[in-house]
């Protein structure tokens, strides 16, 4: 956990920042130094490169990622990135790196590529969480989300239970469900075996959140999980299915005996949760916490 003084890395490893993100990151360094005392390093792949999309090669976006772990005064890193390309940094990090550096990896959406891949190599964990909500619209909201998962290694997250099958503690693999389907068929894909499976998304309807979770049932996930997490599933969502996709997800619980948790805390808006990926969660009918 983190302590005034510390000192954490940023980084973008999926698709770079704009420049007109500029005065927000730089505001972002603001907060996390007057209003928690930490210390900002920043990699050399944030903002996107001439006309590209990204803030670097592959190999460059992976070198960057790779300084921050070996730098010994960095207790954590948190990527501010989305998008895309996260998955092309995937054959050029260095794992071994990863396991002996000890520390976690904080990103959302195309991180959620990263999060499973340094979990799956390494037992690691990580955080499902954008860093720039501490800059947003619930900004203060976020600071307080912020200090007590970060500094207090406190999470509570709020939902209901979608069915009567009971939970049982277990590690947390998932995120982003378009994103988490990259890793399908690589050895980055981690063991679906006693874990519990977050899966959110920010586009798609039901009809592609379909295809994605008839996908996760072809790759064996649900018959060997230990239940389901479904966060928010944005444009879904604002295209009034939210009943439809609680009703796709409590079929599959029926049909595997899997408790399916769901919450509005975990996804893409503003005044999302971080969430441990790679690490032991409870779930109980109205929460999911860490302790």
């Amino acid at each position: 956990m983190l302590v005034k003084g510390d000192t954490v890395g940023i980084i973008c490893c999926s698709d770079g920042r704009k420049k007109e993100d500029e005065n927000r990151i730089a505001l972002l360094e603001q907060v996390l130094k007057t209003e928690f005392s930490l210390q900002v390093v920043f990699a050399e792949t944030i903002f996107q490169k001439a006309e590209s999309p990204f803030s670097g090669t592959p190999q460059a976006r992976a070198i960057e990622l790779m300084k921050l772990y070996q730098r010994s005064d960095v207790q954590m890193i948190f990527d501010i990135s989305g998008g895309d390309a996260a998955n092309q940094v995937l054959p050029y990090l260095d794992f071994d790196i990863i396991r002996n550096a000890q520390k976690p990896f904080v990103g959302y959406s195309d991180l959620t590529v990263i999060l499973n891949a340094i979990y799956t190599k390494t037992e690691q964990m990580g955080y499902n969480y954008q860093l720039l909500h501490l800059v947003g619209k619930d900004s203060e909201l976020q600071q307080s989300h912020f200090r007590k998962t970060f500094f207090e290694n406190r999470v509570l997250i709020s939902g209901e239970q979608l069915n009567e099958f009971v939970w049982r503690g277990g590690e947390v693999i998932g995120g982003n469900i378009r994103c988490f389907l990259k890793l399908a068929g690589t050895n980055f894909m981690p063991d679906f075996t006693n874990k519990i499976i977050l899966l959110e998304s920010l586009g798609g309807k039901e009809a592609k959140l379909a295809s994605y979770v008839a996908q996760l049932e072809q790759l064996g996930a649900f018959s060997k999980c230990l239940g389901v997490i479904v966060g928010q599933h944005s444009e879904a969502e604002e295209n009034g299915e939210y009943e439809r996709i609680g009703r796709l997800y409590q079929q599959i619980g029926r049909k595997y005996k899997l408790p399916i948790f769901r919450t509005s805390e975990i996804g893409h808006s503003v005044d999302a949760k971080p969430c441990l990926i790679g690490a032991k969660v409870n779930v109980s009918r109205e929460t999911l916490t860490n302790f």
